[in-house]
């Protein structure tokens, strides 16, 4: 079984947690070099009529400068006993999410919750998330607020798939 090497790679990382409550970040790799977050945010979420939607055209605005090399997205589902309106709503936000992964990035990875976070030691716990960001990244006032948990997802899939990618034989 391999080990897993420090960051020896360059790349610019697009990691989505889809979902109006996830989060979006843009993780930095350069060589052995401790991995920078370079953007963090909360999805953007326009209301319209009612109902909420992604606004994937901030999005778009703010990082359609960036050279990504590749975006991973949390491959999800509709969960048990959910509506037919809110599975709808997810899907409709998954989607968009995925849109925006595919015309911002060459190469789109997908990675289901209980891949990654396994890989990473993680469990469902959004606050283990927030504390491994924490440790990954450093000490920011951003791994200190709980709304913030889909940013922390979003770069600790950047991690992983780093680490996929560096995955030694």
């Amino acid at each position: 079984m391999g080990t897993q090497s420090p960051w020896g790679i360059r790349m610019l990382v697009l990691g989505i947690d889809p979902g109006q409550a996830g989060g979006i970040a843009v993780v930095k790799f350069l060589n052995g070099n401790a991995p920078k977050l370079l953007k963090a945010m909360r999805t953007p979420v326009l209301h319209v009529k009612k109902k909420k939607m992604i606004d994937a055209a901030s999005i778009m605005l703010d990082l359609q400068d960036m050279d990504f090399d590749v975006a991973i997205i949390e491959q999800v589902n509709a969960m048990p006993r959910q509506g037919v309106s809110s599975s709808f709503q997810f899907g409709r936000s998954y989607g968009a999410a995925e849109a925006l992964c595919q015309l911002l990035a060459p190469k789109v990875e997908h990675v289901t919750p209980a891949v990654w976070k396994k890989a990473m030691g993680l469990v469902s716990d959004k606050q283990a998330s927030l504390d491994m960001a924490k440790l990954t990244f450093g000490r920011n006032e951003l791994w200190n607020i709980k709304k913030n948990d889909g940013i922390a997802e979003a770069a600790l899939l950047c991690i992983y798939l780093v680490d996929k990618f560096n995955k030694v034989d």
